[in-house]
């Protein structure tokens, strides 16, 4: 399924993930927290937040998740990041398994009914970049531009990009194609779940052009009929997994029960010969990062 992988591109999603973990854990009661110096990789600027909302114990509001960013001199190529849980709450939003349809696209098998409902509550936050200060001085008195959207992840994401085109004066109409978007998903645990549904929903929408999907740690996100059909589509599916960590062991493959199974392609490797063996050593996302670049340092209870 696409080319194999490459250690130095999935380390480099993979600081996109770890920038929104940096930036939620400096002040995790930011919904809009700004990247500081170093944060986001060199040529690529933030263009968005994405929240999540809880759904259990009836908790609405909403975190800080992810982020959309883009490069600075190809604004139309994206990478999208979802870090993944950080709390006891998300952790029984992942225990959600009984399967369900997933509904954005109801004909490609089932999912795991935590991973479908959180999906549903993702929400994406425009950031004001320069384009969007130009629109603004140019003409003070026209309404600004939403900063939230409707509609389902990817058509929130849909109509983000719509509004990044028509302010660098990009016009067409409903007939005319939409221009070229180079787009590359990546998230951790959690995240890589909420990464793997998006892109299934962009393969029936066709609103970007999805080159890869890196994950990091992924539970199994839906059924076998879920995962074969994600695995036909003609992109990079590069899914890292380290086989002591527990996350990507869930939910669980009972035949004829619960038939959950992973999407393409598994590439493993083995923590114990350079971290310590712990449940947090085993998943945390600095050990993926360490597998792929030695010189990437570990969290410090995980060094042995």
């Amino acid at each position: 399924m696409g080319q194999l992988l490459d250690p130095k591109q999935a380390f480099f999603y993979g600081q996109f993930v770890q920038a929104a973990y940096i930036m939620f854990r400096r002040d995790p009661s930011q919904l809009r927290p700004e990247p500081q110096a170093h944060d986001i990789p060199d040529g690529w600027e933030l263009g968005a937040w994405i929240h999540m909302s809880d759904f259990v114990l009836n908790l609405k509001e909403p975190e800080f998740y992810g982020i959309v960013c883009r490069k600075v001199d190809e604004p139309n190529s994206r990478i999208i990041a979802i870090r993944g849980t950080e709390g006891a709450i998300e952790w029984i939003d992942d225990a959600a398994a009984l399967p369900t349809p997933f509904r954005q696209v109801p004909n490609t098998g089932r999912v795991a009914s935590g991973f479908d409902k959180i999906y549903s509550t993702l929400k994406v936050v425009k950031r004001k970049l320069a384009e969007d200060r130009a629109v603004a001085a140019a003409a003070p008195g026209l309404p600004e531009a939403p900063e939230t959207f409707d509609g389902s992840f990817g058509d929130q994401l849909d109509q983000l990009a719509n509004s990044r085109e028509s302010a660098r004066g990009v016009r067409r109409t409903a007939a005319e194609a939409r221009p070229q978007r180079p787009m590359v998903v990546t998230g951790h645990s959690l995240g890589s779940a909420l990464a793997t549904l998006f892109v299934m929903e962009n393969d029936t929408k066709k609103r970007f052009d999805i080159t890869t999907s890196c994950t990091f740690a992924s539970p199994r996100v839906g059924t076998l009929e879920f995962a074969r059909a994600f695995d036909q589509l003609p992109i990079n599916s590069w899914r890292i997994v380290n086989t002591l960590d527990v996350v990507p062991k869930l939910p669980p493959h009972i035949p004829l029960l619960l038939e959950y199974d992973h999407v393409d392609t598994a590439y493993p490797f083995t923590s114990s010969a350079f971290a310590k063996n712990s449940l947090v050593c085993w998943h945390a996302m600095e050990t993926y990062m360490h597998w792929l670049d030695a010189s990437y340092a570990l969290r410090p209870e995980c060094v042995p």
